[in-house]
């Protein structure tokens, strides 16, 4: 038996105990969610009533009679397409979107491209567009909308809205309010979030990936940049200056030639960016030109899905190279478990393309290196969401708020 809470919002407070035991149960009557919660038959039925008004619920029709007879109940859904979320990302070169129903189903995708460091009107300009051509492209009535989320890249300032700075781009200035920006632009009265993107991320591995039955997780993206999202104690953390994430600036190799975009020596990022495994395939050309990742065609044209391709084959330059970078994850990740002990560290974006020779050696590097009780208990994993993990993850996490 769930027991209802009594604060001062009562009546809102019950409604959305009920109205979650409807979004994660089948059909039911009133005399089973009675069985779930401590409130009156009547008190249930004014409940169902509200959101059979607003569309939340609806009447499927009549149930069986109980063994003593008498009539038959009235049987509830919960109508998954009674509001929708829609989540954005705005990464180095693209603005993507989806909208979903409150199941957490796409109706509807769709990218728009970005210039490098584009102006920020401009890109205001594509964020409006693309949320309505998602509205158009999912064919939903626009009151309808419960939420919009974006994720940026860069330092965000979740309470206020704020993209502190970003990265990519600089010519927006430093605390850039963009919700407030996004609210004016938009005609519709609704919530607008706006955090980093990997926390959107590790949102989606807990609520519909590998961390759903997790209450630790970290989720770290890698390729041209790093950055992670963690959550810990099934609460997304983010810090006093928002800089819980930023993974990429930790320093694990002080000694090191590489530079980093921060002006740090051997930061994590600089030491695995897909820029450095690049360039060092390139420069071992003559060593091993029959290498496969050529192809015969000199050391033009390189790409990382060639390189991941060569190690999946155990060619001998990318096994060189790409030892390299797995003693770096290696290390890095070793430093991020003792950060943050999670039960899993889930590994997204390019590198989930590395094979499985990659994460095995990782994870071994990771035995060798940590603490003996973490060698059994903390599990590194290919991220099983694709392309799809940020904006699924605004759009889900509008939902939780609309369902909080």
């Amino acid at each position: 038996m769930i027991s209802i809470k009594k604060p001062k919002t009562l009546k809102q407070t019950n409604r959305k105990v009920i109205l979650n035991i409807l979004r994660d149960s089948g059909e039911v009557s009133v005399a089973d969610l009675s069985k779930k919660v401590n409130l009156s038959k009547p008190t249930l039925m004014a409940i169902i009533d509200y959101y059979l008004k607003k569309g939340l619920v609806m009447n499927v029709g009549k149930g069986n009679s109980t063994e003593e007879g008498g009539k038959k109940p009235n049987i509830y859904k919960f109508n998954e397409d009674g509001g929708y979320a829609i989540g954005m990302i705005i990464s180095a070169n693209k603005l993507a979107g989806v909208i979903t129903n409150l199941k957490n189903k796409i109706l509807f995708k769709e990218t728009l491209p970005l210039e490098s460091n584009e102006k920020f009107d401009s890109v205001l300009e594509k964020i409006v567009d693309l949320y309505n051509d998602l509205i158009i492209g999912a064919e939903i009535n626009r009151e309808k909308i419960i939420g919009l989320a974006i994720g940026a890249y860069g330092i965000t300032n979740f309470d206020k809205g704020e993209v502190i700075f970003s990265p990519h781009f600089p010519s927006w200035g430093k605390n850039l309010n963009l919700r407030e920006k996004v609210k004016g632009k938009i005609p519709d009265e609704i919530p607008i979030i706006i955090d980093n993107h990997s926390r959107f991320q590790v949102f989606a591995e807990k609520v519909l990936g590998l961390g759903r039955d997790k209450d630790n997780i970290v989720a770290i993206q890698a390729g041209k940049g790093m950055v992670a999202g963690v959550i810990i104690d099934n609460e997304i953390k983010r810090g006093n200056h928002y800089l819980i994430g930023e993974i990429g600036h930790m320093i694990i190799d002080p000694e090191a030639r590489e530079i980093c975009a921060c002006g740090g020596k051997g930061c994590f990022e600089a030491m695995v960016t897909t820029n450095r495994i690049v360039r060092m395939v390139e420069e071992r050309y003559s060593y091993y030109p029959d290498s496969i990742i050529f192809n015969g065609d000199g050391s033009k044209n390189i790409d990382i899905y060639k390189i991941f391709d060569a190690l999946d084959k155990k060619d001998k330059l990318a096994l060189e190279i790409m030892n390299d970078v797995i003693n770096w994850f290696g290390i890095g990740i070793s430093n991020i478990i003792l950060m943050y002990d999670p039960q899993v560290v889930i590994i997204q974006g390019i590198f989930t393309k590395a094979g499985d020779y990659f994460l095995e050696s990782v994870r071994e590097k990771i035995n060798k290196i940590s603490l003996f009780s973490i060698k059994r208990k903390t599990e590194i994993k290919y991220s099983e969401l694709g392309d799809n993990a940020g904006v699924l993850g605004a759009a889900s996490f509008v939902l939780s708020k609309f369902f909080e």
